[in-house]
Protein backbone atom coordinates (compact mmCIF):
# COMPACT_ATOMS: atom_id res chain seq x y z
CA UNK A 1 0.00 0.00 0.00
CA UNK A 2 2.94 2.05 0.72
CA UNK A 3 4.34 1.85 -2.67
CA UNK A 4 1.41 2.18 -4.31
CA UNK A 5 0.43 5.59 -2.56
CA UNK A 6 -0.08 8.59 -3.97
CA UNK A 7 3.04 10.15 -1.88
CA UNK A 8 5.01 7.59 -2.52
CA UNK A 9 4.72 8.17 -6.59
CA UNK A 10 5.01 11.62 -6.42
CA UNK A 11 8.16 11.49 -4.23
CA UNK A 12 9.96 8.66 -6.15
CA UNK A 13 9.32 10.85 -9.35
CA UNK A 14 10.28 14.07 -7.94
CA UNK A 15 13.51 12.36 -7.19
CA UNK A 16 13.93 10.57 -10.82
CA UNK A 17 13.79 14.12 -12.10
CA UNK A 18 15.55 15.71 -9.67
CA UNK A 19 18.38 12.44 -9.93
CA UNK A 20 18.28 13.45 -14.05
CA UNK A 21 18.78 16.84 -13.32
CA UNK A 22 21.36 16.67 -11.02
CA UNK A 23 23.47 14.43 -13.36
CA UNK A 24 22.67 16.36 -16.49
CA UNK A 25 23.94 19.41 -14.26
CA UNK A 26 26.97 17.66 -12.90
CA UNK A 27 28.03 16.22 -16.35
CA UNK A 28 27.60 20.39 -17.42
CA UNK A 29 29.78 21.86 -14.94
CA UNK A 30 32.51 19.26 -14.87
CA UNK A 31 32.56 19.59 -18.77
CA UNK A 32 32.64 23.14 -18.31
CA UNK A 33 35.19 23.06 -15.09
CA UNK A 34 37.21 20.52 -17.57
CA UNK A 35 37.30 23.02 -20.43
CA UNK A 36 38.62 25.54 -18.76
CA UNK A 37 41.29 24.18 -16.52
CA UNK A 38 42.85 22.82 -19.71
CA UNK A 39 41.78 26.35 -21.84
CA UNK A 40 43.68 27.85 -18.56
CA UNK A 41 47.14 25.48 -18.89
CA UNK A 42 47.07 25.76 -22.77
CA UNK A 43 47.11 29.49 -22.40
CA UNK A 44 50.12 29.30 -19.74
CA UNK A 45 51.98 27.03 -22.06
CA UNK A 46 51.26 29.07 -25.18
CA UNK A 47 52.39 31.85 -22.79
CA UNK A 48 55.61 30.54 -21.40
CA UNK A 49 56.92 28.77 -25.15
CA UNK A 50 56.59 32.67 -26.42
CA UNK A 51 58.41 33.79 -23.55
CA UNK A 52 61.14 31.04 -23.92
CA UNK A 53 61.31 32.32 -27.85
CA UNK A 54 62.64 35.75 -26.82
CA UNK A 55 64.21 35.32 -24.38
CA UNK A 56 66.54 32.41 -26.40
CA UNK A 57 66.44 35.00 -28.93
CA UNK A 58 67.74 37.86 -27.05
CA UNK A 59 70.28 35.50 -24.96
CA UNK A 60 71.34 34.40 -28.79
CA UNK A 61 72.09 37.80 -29.58
CA UNK A 62 73.98 38.66 -27.15
CA UNK A 63 76.27 35.91 -26.60
CA UNK A 64 76.68 35.05 -30.50
CA UNK A 65 79.57 37.41 -30.85
CA UNK A 66 81.69 35.74 -28.08
CA UNK A 67 80.65 32.69 -29.87
CA UNK A 68 81.30 33.62 -33.76
CA UNK A 69 83.74 36.86 -33.06
CA UNK A 70 83.45 39.91 -36.09
CA UNK A 71 82.95 37.04 -38.26
CA UNK A 72 79.42 38.16 -40.31
CA UNK A 73 78.92 34.95 -42.31
CA UNK A 74 75.07 34.19 -42.59
CA UNK A 75 75.63 30.64 -41.71
CA UNK A 76 77.15 31.34 -38.32
CA UNK A 77 74.78 34.08 -37.67
CA UNK A 78 71.54 31.55 -38.43
CA UNK A 79 70.23 29.54 -35.91
CA UNK A 80 68.92 26.61 -37.78
CA UNK A 81 71.55 23.80 -37.58
CA UNK A 82 73.88 25.89 -35.74
CA UNK A 83 76.02 24.53 -33.13
CA UNK A 84 76.87 27.63 -31.35
CA UNK A 85 73.00 28.16 -31.22
CA UNK A 86 72.52 24.88 -29.58
CA UNK A 87 75.46 25.39 -27.06
CA UNK A 88 73.86 29.02 -26.23
CA UNK A 89 70.21 27.58 -26.23
CA UNK A 90 71.17 24.32 -23.79
CA UNK A 91 73.05 27.20 -21.44
CA UNK A 92 69.54 29.78 -21.76
CA UNK A 93 67.80 26.50 -20.41
CA UNK A 94 70.39 25.47 -17.60
CA UNK A 95 70.44 28.54 -16.14
CA UNK A 96 66.41 29.41 -16.47
CA UNK A 97 65.43 26.28 -15.15
CA UNK A 98 65.43 27.27 -11.26
CA UNK A 99 63.64 30.28 -12.20
CA UNK A 100 60.36 29.30 -10.03
CA UNK A 101 57.91 30.50 -12.43
CA UNK A 102 59.74 27.11 -14.71
CA UNK A 103 59.67 24.98 -11.84
CA UNK A 104 56.72 22.89 -13.34
CA UNK A 105 57.46 23.47 -16.95
CA UNK A 106 59.53 21.24 -18.99
CA UNK A 107 61.12 22.99 -21.23
CA UNK A 108 62.49 20.97 -24.66
CA UNK A 109 63.93 22.47 -28.20
CA UNK A 110 64.40 21.19 -30.92
CA UNK A 111 66.16 21.15 -34.38
CA UNK A 112 64.82 20.67 -37.42
CA UNK A 113 66.33 17.07 -37.45
CA UNK A 114 63.96 16.25 -34.46
CA UNK A 115 66.95 16.17 -32.14
CA UNK A 116 66.89 17.83 -28.64
CA UNK A 117 69.03 20.24 -28.68
CA UNK A 118 68.49 21.62 -24.99
CA UNK A 119 66.32 20.13 -22.19
CA UNK A 120 65.63 21.30 -18.77
CA UNK A 121 65.57 17.97 -16.99
CA UNK A 122 65.70 14.29 -18.20
CA UNK A 123 62.43 13.30 -20.11
CA UNK A 124 60.99 10.35 -21.11
CA UNK A 125 61.53 9.93 -25.07
CA UNK A 126 57.66 9.63 -25.60
CA UNK A 127 57.45 13.61 -24.33
CA UNK A 128 59.00 14.54 -27.70
CA UNK A 129 56.35 13.98 -30.79
CA UNK A 130 53.60 11.15 -30.56
CA UNK A 131 54.51 10.48 -34.08
CA UNK A 132 57.20 11.15 -36.55
CA UNK A 133 53.34 12.80 -38.93
CA UNK A 134 53.22 15.05 -35.43
CA UNK A 135 56.53 16.35 -36.12
CA UNK A 136 56.47 17.16 -39.57
CA UNK A 137 52.97 19.10 -38.85
CA UNK A 138 54.98 21.13 -36.87
CA UNK A 139 57.72 21.81 -39.12
CA UNK A 140 55.40 23.05 -41.45
CA UNK A 141 54.92 25.95 -39.18
CA UNK A 142 51.93 24.31 -37.47
CA UNK A 143 51.26 24.91 -33.64
CA UNK A 144 49.66 21.60 -31.99
CA UNK A 145 48.79 20.83 -28.19
CA UNK A 146 48.90 17.35 -27.41
CA UNK A 147 48.02 15.25 -24.38
CA UNK A 148 50.34 12.15 -23.42
CA UNK A 149 51.44 9.66 -20.51
CA UNK A 150 54.66 9.34 -19.27
CA UNK A 151 56.79 7.32 -16.97
CA UNK A 152 58.46 10.74 -14.99
CA UNK A 153 59.45 8.39 -12.06
CA UNK A 154 59.85 4.42 -12.00
CA UNK A 155 56.21 2.35 -12.64
CA UNK A 156 53.92 5.99 -11.91
CA UNK A 157 52.75 7.11 -15.55
CA UNK A 158 52.26 10.66 -15.45
CA UNK A 159 49.89 12.43 -17.90
CA UNK A 160 51.51 15.72 -18.93
CA UNK A 161 49.94 18.86 -21.58
CA UNK A 162 52.70 19.26 -24.10
CA UNK A 163 52.96 22.38 -26.54
CA UNK A 164 54.90 22.31 -29.58
CA UNK A 165 55.26 25.45 -31.92
CA UNK A 166 57.89 26.53 -34.39
CA UNK A 167 60.20 29.03 -34.54
CA UNK A 168 60.85 30.94 -38.24
CA UNK A 169 63.69 32.64 -39.57
CA UNK A 170 63.54 33.61 -43.01
CA UNK A 171 60.46 31.98 -43.84
CA UNK A 172 61.77 28.91 -42.61
CA UNK A 173 61.57 26.84 -39.52
CA UNK A 174 65.20 27.76 -37.13
CA UNK A 175 63.82 25.34 -34.48
CA UNK A 176 61.19 24.32 -32.57
CA UNK A 177 60.33 24.82 -28.75
CA UNK A 178 58.25 22.19 -26.78
CA UNK A 179 56.74 23.06 -23.42
CA UNK A 180 54.74 20.53 -21.29
CA UNK A 181 53.32 20.19 -17.90
CA UNK A 182 51.86 17.77 -15.31
CA UNK A 183 48.29 17.44 -15.43
CA UNK A 184 48.68 16.08 -11.64
CA UNK A 185 46.57 19.27 -10.59
CA UNK A 186 44.09 19.53 -12.63
CA UNK A 187 43.54 15.49 -12.41
CA UNK A 188 43.28 16.15 -8.84
CA UNK A 189 41.22 19.19 -8.97
CA UNK A 190 38.59 17.16 -11.14
CA UNK A 191 38.92 13.74 -9.42
CA UNK A 192 38.11 15.76 -5.84
CA UNK A 193 34.94 17.51 -8.61
CA UNK A 194 33.75 13.97 -9.47
CA UNK A 195 33.87 12.47 -6.02
CA UNK A 196 31.72 16.14 -4.70
CA UNK A 197 29.13 15.83 -7.26
CA UNK A 198 29.06 11.63 -6.66
CA UNK A 199 28.50 12.50 -2.78
CA UNK A 200 26.59 15.35 -3.06
CA UNK A 201 24.48 14.44 -5.73
CA UNK A 202 22.77 11.42 -4.23
CA UNK A 203 22.48 13.08 -0.84
CA UNK A 204 20.81 15.94 -1.97
CA UNK A 205 18.20 13.84 -4.27
CA UNK A 206 17.73 11.66 -0.70
CA UNK A 207 17.15 14.75 1.51
CA UNK A 208 14.85 15.92 -1.01
CA UNK A 209 12.90 12.88 -1.28
CA UNK A 210 12.86 12.92 2.39
CA UNK A 211 11.86 16.47 3.09
CA UNK A 212 9.63 16.11 -0.20
CA UNK A 213 7.56 12.68 2.04
CA UNK A 214 7.04 15.12 4.77
CA UNK A 215 5.82 18.19 2.37
CA UNK A 216 3.40 15.47 1.13
CA UNK A 217 1.91 14.08 4.40
CA UNK A 218 1.24 17.55 5.31
CA UNK A 219 -0.04 18.54 1.99
CA UNK A 220 -2.27 15.25 1.73
CA UNK A 221 -3.25 15.11 5.44
CA UNK A 222 -6.99 16.83 4.15
CA UNK A 223 -7.14 13.64 1.35
CA UNK A 224 -6.90 11.45 4.72
CA UNK A 225 -10.05 13.31 6.39
CA UNK A 226 -11.57 12.89 3.91
CA UNK A 227 -11.34 9.34 2.87
CA UNK A 228 -12.03 8.26 6.60
CA UNK A 229 -15.21 10.84 6.15
CA UNK A 230 -16.20 9.27 2.90
CA UNK A 231 -16.54 5.78 4.24
CA UNK A 232 -18.82 6.38 6.92
CA UNK A 233 -21.25 7.65 4.24
CA UNK A 234 -23.93 4.89 3.05
CA UNK A 235 -27.03 5.59 1.05
CA UNK A 236 -28.83 6.20 3.91
CA UNK A 237 -26.51 8.42 5.16
CA UNK A 238 -25.80 11.11 2.19
CA UNK A 239 -26.60 14.33 4.28
CA UNK A 240 -22.88 13.69 5.93
CA UNK A 241 -20.61 15.72 4.54
CA UNK A 242 -16.44 15.44 4.73
CA UNK A 243 -14.59 18.88 6.00
CA UNK A 244 -13.75 21.18 3.23
CA UNK A 245 -9.89 22.57 4.14
CA UNK A 246 -9.17 26.22 3.53
CA UNK A 247 -6.33 26.11 0.77
CA UNK A 248 -7.82 27.14 -1.92
CA UNK A 249 -6.14 24.01 -3.95
CA UNK A 250 -7.27 21.31 -6.15
CA UNK A 251 -7.38 19.58 -2.57
CA UNK A 252 -10.02 21.96 -1.61
CA UNK A 253 -11.83 22.16 -5.16
CA UNK A 254 -11.77 18.09 -4.82
CA UNK A 255 -13.52 18.44 -1.48
CA UNK A 256 -16.30 20.99 -2.84
CA UNK A 257 -17.37 18.86 -5.91
CA UNK A 258 -17.44 15.64 -3.93
CA UNK A 259 -19.98 17.36 -1.50
CA UNK A 260 -21.85 18.62 -4.51
CA UNK A 261 -22.09 14.98 -5.90
CA UNK A 262 -23.65 14.03 -2.51
CA UNK A 263 -25.76 16.97 -2.62
CA UNK A 264 -26.92 15.82 -6.36
CA UNK A 265 -26.96 11.98 -5.22
CA UNK A 266 -29.28 13.09 -1.93
CA UNK A 267 -31.27 15.18 -3.77
CA UNK A 268 -31.91 11.79 -6.49
CA UNK A 269 -32.05 9.28 -3.99
CA UNK A 270 -34.59 11.50 -2.42
CA UNK A 271 -36.55 12.21 -5.83
CA UNK A 272 -36.37 8.02 -6.49
CA UNK A 273 -37.95 7.63 -2.84
CA UNK A 274 -40.63 9.87 -3.52
CA UNK A 275 -41.14 9.04 -7.08
CA UNK A 276 -41.65 5.57 -5.71
CA UNK A 277 -44.10 6.68 -3.10
CA UNK A 278 -46.00 8.83 -5.23
CA UNK A 279 -46.53 6.25 -8.12
CA UNK A 280 -47.39 4.14 -5.56
CA UNK A 281 -50.17 6.23 -4.42
CA UNK A 282 -51.29 7.27 -8.12
CA UNK A 283 -51.33 3.80 -8.95
CA UNK A 284 -53.53 2.97 -5.39
CA UNK A 285 -56.57 4.53 -5.86
CA UNK A 286 -57.80 3.48 -9.56
CA UNK A 287 -56.78 0.11 -8.20
CA UNK A 288 -58.68 0.22 -5.37
CA UNK A 289 -61.57 2.07 -6.73
CA UNK A 290 -61.86 -0.85 -8.81
CA UNK A 291 -61.07 -3.68 -6.23
CA UNK A 292 -63.59 -2.09 -4.63
CA UNK A 293 -66.00 -2.25 -7.38
CA UNK A 294 -65.43 -5.63 -8.48
CA UNK A 295 -65.94 -6.85 -4.91
CA UNK A 296 -69.55 -5.07 -5.05
CA UNK A 297 -70.60 -6.63 -8.46
CA UNK A 298 -69.25 -9.87 -7.34
CA UNK A 299 -71.31 -10.08 -3.67
CA UNK A 300 -74.45 -11.03 -5.71
CA UNK A 301 -75.96 -11.35 -9.42
CA UNK A 302 -76.03 -7.97 -11.52
CA UNK A 303 -77.99 -6.82 -14.55
CA UNK A 304 -75.85 -6.35 -17.68
CA UNK A 305 -76.60 -2.64 -17.29
CA UNK A 306 -74.93 -2.63 -14.07
CA UNK A 307 -71.94 -5.24 -14.93
CA UNK A 308 -71.26 -2.79 -18.32
CA UNK A 309 -71.23 0.14 -15.83
CA UNK A 310 -68.40 -1.22 -14.11
CA UNK A 311 -66.68 -2.30 -17.01
CA UNK A 312 -66.65 0.60 -18.07
CA UNK A 313 -65.66 2.89 -14.93
CA UNK A 314 -63.25 0.04 -14.71
CA UNK A 315 -61.75 0.70 -18.65
CA UNK A 316 -61.70 4.46 -17.47
CA UNK A 317 -59.18 3.77 -14.50
CA UNK A 318 -57.09 1.22 -16.93
CA UNK A 319 -56.88 4.31 -19.68
CA UNK A 320 -56.06 6.53 -16.38
CA UNK A 321 -53.21 4.33 -15.48
CA UNK A 322 -52.48 3.77 -19.11
CA UNK A 323 -51.39 7.31 -19.71
CA UNK A 324 -49.59 7.23 -16.31
CA UNK A 325 -47.58 4.64 -17.62
CA UNK A 326 -47.11 6.38 -20.73
CA UNK A 327 -45.83 9.69 -19.12
CA UNK A 328 -43.41 8.08 -16.80
CA UNK A 329 -42.02 6.23 -20.06
CA UNK A 330 -41.48 9.57 -21.63
CA UNK A 331 -39.84 11.32 -18.76
CA UNK A 332 -37.58 8.15 -18.66
CA UNK A 333 -37.03 8.61 -22.09
CA UNK A 334 -36.48 11.93 -22.09
CA UNK A 335 -34.11 11.59 -18.68
CA UNK A 336 -31.84 9.01 -20.24
CA UNK A 337 -31.51 10.94 -23.54
CA UNK A 338 -32.99 8.02 -25.57
CA UNK A 339 -35.27 10.27 -27.07
CA UNK A 340 -33.15 12.16 -30.67
CA UNK A 341 -35.08 14.56 -31.63
CA UNK A 342 -35.59 15.18 -35.22
CA UNK A 343 -35.01 19.07 -36.07
CA UNK A 344 -37.07 20.12 -38.82
CA UNK A 345 -38.50 23.27 -39.90
CA UNK A 346 -41.61 24.32 -37.77
CA UNK A 347 -44.25 26.83 -38.27
CA UNK A 348 -44.73 27.99 -34.61
CA UNK A 349 -47.67 30.38 -35.46
CA UNK A 350 -49.11 27.37 -37.23
CA UNK A 351 -48.62 24.80 -34.70
CA UNK A 352 -49.80 27.13 -31.40
CA UNK A 353 -52.88 28.41 -33.87
CA UNK A 354 -53.75 24.54 -34.50
CA UNK A 355 -53.83 23.48 -30.91
CA UNK A 356 -55.85 26.47 -29.91
CA UNK A 357 -58.45 25.33 -32.27
CA UNK A 358 -58.03 21.49 -30.67
CA UNK A 359 -58.49 22.72 -27.46
CA UNK A 360 -61.31 25.51 -28.25
CA UNK A 361 -64.05 22.75 -27.26
CA UNK A 362 -62.98 21.94 -23.83
CA UNK A 363 -62.61 25.75 -23.28
CA UNK A 364 -65.89 26.32 -24.05
CA UNK A 365 -67.33 23.48 -22.24
CA UNK A 366 -65.97 25.09 -19.29
CA UNK A 367 -66.89 28.63 -20.52
CA UNK A 368 -63.44 29.75 -20.78
CA UNK A 369 -62.00 32.26 -22.96
CA UNK A 370 -59.32 31.05 -25.21
CA UNK A 371 -57.12 33.74 -26.69
CA UNK A 372 -54.02 33.19 -29.48
CA UNK A 373 -52.12 36.10 -30.25
CA UNK A 374 -48.75 36.56 -32.23
CA UNK A 375 -46.67 38.51 -33.63
CA UNK A 376 -45.54 38.14 -37.62
CA UNK A 377 -44.28 34.57 -38.64
CA UNK A 378 -42.24 32.51 -36.73
CA UNK A 379 -40.24 29.71 -37.76
CA UNK A 380 -37.89 27.79 -36.08
CA UNK A 381 -36.14 23.94 -35.93
CA UNK A 382 -37.40 21.57 -33.67
CA UNK A 383 -39.34 18.60 -33.38
CA UNK A 384 -42.48 18.96 -34.25
CA UNK A 385 -45.07 16.41 -32.06
CA UNK A 386 -42.30 16.67 -28.88
CA UNK A 387 -42.82 20.53 -29.44
CA UNK A 388 -47.21 20.41 -29.55
CA UNK A 389 -46.96 17.93 -26.73
CA UNK A 390 -45.14 20.82 -24.55
CA UNK A 391 -47.55 23.57 -25.61
CA UNK A 392 -50.88 20.96 -25.19
CA UNK A 393 -50.47 20.16 -21.99
CA UNK A 394 -49.71 24.31 -20.89
CA UNK A 395 -52.52 25.22 -22.72
CA UNK A 396 -54.37 21.82 -21.24
CA UNK A 397 -52.90 22.68 -17.67
CA UNK A 398 -54.12 26.42 -17.86
CA UNK A 399 -57.83 25.16 -19.22
CA UNK A 400 -58.02 22.46 -16.20
CA UNK A 401 -56.99 25.15 -13.55
CA UNK A 402 -59.01 28.10 -14.38
CA UNK A 403 -62.26 28.29 -13.15
CA UNK A 404 -65.76 29.05 -15.59
CA UNK A 405 -65.75 32.51 -17.25
CA UNK A 406 -61.91 32.87 -16.68
CA UNK A 407 -59.62 33.26 -19.98
CA UNK A 408 -56.83 31.79 -21.08
CA UNK A 409 -54.35 33.98 -23.07
CA UNK A 410 -51.55 32.41 -25.38
CA UNK A 411 -49.13 35.04 -27.04
CA UNK A 412 -46.26 34.18 -29.57
CA UNK A 413 -43.39 36.57 -30.19
CA UNK A 414 -40.02 36.92 -31.52
CA UNK A 415 -36.87 38.61 -30.69
CA UNK A 416 -32.92 38.08 -30.98
CA UNK A 417 -32.81 35.27 -32.57
CA UNK A 418 -35.77 33.33 -29.54
CA UNK A 419 -39.20 32.51 -29.72
CA UNK A 420 -41.05 33.60 -26.39
CA UNK A 421 -44.31 31.57 -26.00
CA UNK A 422 -46.30 33.29 -22.97
CA UNK A 423 -49.69 30.59 -21.72
CA UNK A 424 -51.76 33.16 -18.89
CA UNK A 425 -54.25 32.13 -17.19
CA UNK A 426 -56.48 34.06 -15.00
CA UNK A 427 -57.11 31.16 -12.16
CA UNK A 428 -56.84 30.91 -8.29
CA UNK A 429 -52.44 30.92 -8.73
CA UNK A 430 -49.72 29.31 -6.88
CA UNK A 431 -48.15 30.06 -3.77
CA UNK A 432 -44.52 31.65 -3.71
CA UNK A 433 -43.38 28.81 -1.84
CA UNK A 434 -44.45 26.31 -4.12
CA UNK A 435 -43.55 28.12 -7.38
CA UNK A 436 -39.90 26.18 -7.16
CA UNK A 437 -41.67 22.66 -7.01
CA UNK A 438 -43.94 23.25 -9.59
CA UNK A 439 -42.12 21.09 -12.50
CA UNK A 440 -41.51 18.40 -9.75
CA UNK A 441 -42.88 15.04 -10.87
CA UNK A 442 -46.48 13.96 -9.12
CA UNK A 443 -46.15 17.36 -7.73
CA UNK A 444 -49.71 18.65 -6.91
CA UNK A 445 -50.88 22.16 -5.87
CA UNK A 446 -53.18 20.93 -3.17
CA UNK A 447 -56.02 18.18 -2.19
CA UNK A 448 -58.73 20.05 -3.91
CA UNK A 449 -56.81 19.33 -7.14
CA UNK A 450 -55.71 15.23 -6.59
CA UNK A 451 -58.87 14.29 -9.02
CA UNK A 452 -57.16 16.31 -11.75
CA UNK A 453 -54.68 14.79 -13.53
CA UNK A 454 -50.92 13.14 -12.18
CA UNK A 455 -48.90 16.14 -12.14
CA UNK A 456 -46.42 15.38 -14.79
CA UNK A 457 -47.15 17.71 -17.17
CA UNK A 458 -45.49 20.46 -16.21
CA UNK A 459 -42.34 17.91 -15.97
CA UNK A 460 -42.71 16.69 -19.14
CA UNK A 461 -43.28 20.25 -20.71
CA UNK A 462 -39.84 21.31 -18.51
CA UNK A 463 -38.18 18.20 -20.27
CA UNK A 464 -39.46 18.95 -23.86
CA UNK A 465 -37.97 22.75 -23.43
CA UNK A 466 -34.59 21.34 -22.19
CA UNK A 467 -34.19 18.60 -25.04
CA UNK A 468 -34.53 22.10 -27.56
CA UNK A 469 -31.84 23.57 -25.43
CA UNK A 470 -34.74 26.49 -24.40
CA UNK A 471 -36.07 27.33 -20.73
CA UNK A 472 -39.46 26.89 -19.19
CA UNK A 473 -40.01 29.86 -16.38
CA UNK A 474 -43.55 30.43 -14.53
CA UNK A 475 -44.70 33.49 -12.57
CA UNK A 476 -47.79 33.31 -10.60
CA UNK A 477 -49.46 34.30 -7.15
CA UNK A 478 -52.28 33.66 -4.83
CA UNK A 479 -55.80 35.07 -7.06
CA UNK A 480 -53.86 36.77 -9.76
CA UNK A 481 -53.84 33.83 -12.25
CA UNK A 482 -50.16 31.95 -13.82
CA UNK A 483 -48.26 32.44 -16.33
CA UNK A 484 -45.46 30.19 -18.34
CA UNK A 485 -42.80 31.37 -19.99
CA UNK A 486 -41.26 29.44 -22.51
CA UNK A 487 -37.96 30.55 -24.33
CA UNK A 488 -36.99 28.35 -27.65
CA UNK A 489 -33.96 28.76 -30.08
CA UNK A 490 -35.06 29.58 -33.48
CA UNK A 491 -31.87 27.59 -34.88
CA UNK A 492 -31.61 24.94 -32.78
Amino acid sequence: MFIKSIRFKITFLYMVILAITLAFFSAVVYKYMSYNLYESIDKLLLSKAEGIEKAIDTYWEAERLNVVGDAVDEKALSKRRNINFSKIAQRWVEQESTDPRLLDIIVRIFNTDGLTIASSKAVPLEVRFVSKRDFLSVLQGRERFDTINAEMAPAKMTGLRVFSTPVIENDKVAYIVQVASPLSTIETALANLRMTLAVVSPLAVLATGIVGYLLGLVALHPVGSMIRTIRQITAANLKLKIAIPDTNDEIQHLAETFDDMLGRLEHAFTSQRQFTEDLSHELRTPLTVMKGEFEVMLKKRRTPEEYESVLRSSLEEIDAITGLVDNLLMLARLDSKEIKPEMKPVRLTSLLSSIIDDLKPLSEQKKIALVFSAEGRIELRADEPEIKRLFVNLVDNAIKYTPPGGKVTVEAREKDGLAKVTVADTGVGVAEKELPHIFDRFYRLDKSRASIGFGLGLSIAKSIAEMHRGTIAVESRLGAGTKFIVTLPVKC
